[in-house]
């Protein structure tokens, strides 16, 4: 990617609608074209110092007009070496902010009251990394289509997600561990309280998330402090229902929380260790976390923390301990987060399983190389056959889901696609982004991106994701098995081409949770780095 959409040129005026929002202040955005915009607005105040690891705080109220014209800094990470957009540059603790994008037509005639669907943006990126400012999340095409578009930023890594015993103690409500949640409730409802006078409906509130997004949403569906403050979801490669992304328990949490604490000579549990850890610069708390180095004994990720997420998400659903709503749900075909390096023995170990049984299954014409197979059976098992289980255990909620796969290939990405459409592949196509990730779009590209980002405003506007001149899309009640498949040789309603392939998976799964109940063993013996 070339650039931050946080540049691109726009129109500013004088006259460009004046906010009053509640308990805050008042704000001014700019124009561009038929929309009005707001970036940087502040939903929480800034979690620096004495205030990194708590709660999301209050916003004080400022007085006078606090122009809302340039995007805030995106929250503190370490970029990978594949990161190139300059929003990446960008970071800060203080990060948490808001933008909107609302179409102009409110501005111009408020007499006439008509209020427009709302969809919030989650951004993904393995709960390390990512903003709401990079340019291929620039939804300036969905808002143009009558949407009011929000996204916003959250604390990530360690900021986000962080566990001490110290930190348990400090906290008399137990709001502690799972900040980065907390602030996306907390943008959520800045959003039911203000989003009217941006023109949004407060009752007509879409969360759309890819990834990490989607695991943040399939989260928020268990929270009772998020129930009520959206009316839909739209999950895209969402992996926190998923047995090979659990959330870790406390414990363990807290022994990952302790083991980072030594690692930069902090010894003590209480209030000298939060004083301490708190007075770590921002570079030490980030300690080269990113999502090419996850350090899964200096981080925890999502948080079993006994008051916002009580039990794994897995165990949730099956359950039935969560907050349905109607949700439009699916994955890419090359879908795998990782190409693990493993031989295909040593994942039919960790599966219980034969290579004879999953060659039988993944390669049955004996045509595809060791690495292809591999591929599609991370893919399966890390976010295939969990979204598969996740839709039908919300459908029995009688509510309607509606279920998708995209393995559309650009024009310009043939030549070196092998595994199909990968991981996150099908976000430029929602935002109709298209010139941000290929150099060059065909009108084939373009004809799909325009498909299926209708498809995602239908179902903000009224529930229902089909599209005028393509297939009639049924929710899985009256359709079981087929999906809306967004392929290379068109759209089509039609039954799950990989049917068998996660009948095998969900099978494997249903076997191995048989024999052991606990899926993630608390690992007593996590390294401890040298103290002085």
């Amino acid at each position: 990617m070339s650039g931050s959409f946080a540049d691109t040129p726009q129109i500013e005026s004088k006259n460009a609608p004046v906010i009053s929002l509640q308990n805050q202040g008042k704000i001014q955005g700019i124009f561009d074209r038929n929309l009005v915009i707001f970036k940087g607005v502040p939903y929480a105040s800034p979690p620096v110092q004495s205030f990194r690891w708590l709660p999301p705080q209050p916003v004080q109220k400022w007085q006078g007009i606090k122009e809302t014209t340039r995007f805030a800094p995106i929250c503190s990470q370490k970029a990978t070496s594949w990161d190139t957009d300059p929003a990446l540059k960008n970071t800060s603790e203080d990060c948490l902010y808001l933008n909107i994008w609302a179409p102009k037509a409110f501005f111009d005639h408020p007499q006439d009251q008509h209020l427009y669907p709302v969809m919030v943006w989650i951004h993904g990126g393995a709960f390390v990394s990512g903003g709401s400012s990079l340019e291929i999340y620039n939804p300036s095409a969905l808002a143009q289509q009558g949407i009011v578009v929000v996204s916003f930023n959250y604390r990530l890594g360690r900021f986000g997600f962080f566990a001490h015993p110290a930190l348990k103690q400090e906290s008399e409500e137990d709001q502690w561990a799972n900040y980065g949640l907390m602030d996306q409730i907390a943008a959520l409802k800045w959003v039911k309280n203000n989003i009217i006078s941006f023109g949004g409906d407060s009752n007509n509130v879409t969360v759309f998330g890819e990834s990490a997004g989607g695991a943040s949403i399939i989260s928020l569906m268990t929270i009772t402090d998020a129930k009520g403050l959206f009316d839909k979801a739209i999950i895209q490669s969402g992996t926190g229902h998923s047995k090979a992304f659990p959330l870790t328990p406390q414990n363990q949490a807290e022994a990952i929380g302790i083991n980072f604490a030594q690692k930069h000579h902090i010894l003590s549990s209480g209030v000298d260790a939060l004083q301490e850890l708190r007075s770590l610069p921002t570079d030490y708390i980030i300690d080269d976390l990113n999502i090419q180095n996850l350090q899964p004994n200096l981080f925890a990720g999502l948080i079993i923390d006994q008051t916002l997420l009580t039990q794994s998400l897995e165990e949730a659903y099956v359950k039935g301990d969560f907050y349905p709503v109607p949700l439009l749900i699916g994955d890419t075909d090359g879908d795998g987060l990782l190409l693990s390096k493993t031989s295909l023995a040593d994942l039919a170990k960790d599966l219980h399983t034969t290579t004879e049984a999953i060659n039988h299954i993944y390669n049955p014409d004996n045509k595809k190389s060791e690495s292809s197979i591999i591929h599609q059976l991370i893919a399966d098992t890390q976010i295939l056959e969990p979204t598969r289980q996740l839709a039908h255990q919300v459908a029995s909620k009688n509510k309607p889901v509606y279920r998708f796969r995209f393995s559309y290939i650009a024009d310009a990405a043939r030549s070196y696609s092998s595994f199909g459409a990968t991981h996150a592949s099908e976000i430029p196509y929602i935002f109709d982004n298209l010139s941000k990730a290929y150099r060059s779009v065909s009108n084939q590209d373009h004809a799909m991106a325009k498909a299926i980002m209708m498809s995602w405003v239908n179902f903000a506007k009224n529930g229902n994701p089909s599209v005028q001149g393509f297939p009639i899309f049924l929710p899985i009640n009256q359709a079981p098995e087929q999906l809306l498949h967004f392929g290379m040789d068109g759209i089509k309603f039609e039954k799950d081409p990989f049917k068998n392939r996660l009948d095998f998976i969900e099978s494997i799964f249903t076997k191995k949770n048989s024999k052991n109940k606990q899926d993630i063993p608390v690992n007593k013996n996590l390294p401890k780095y040298p103290t002085r």
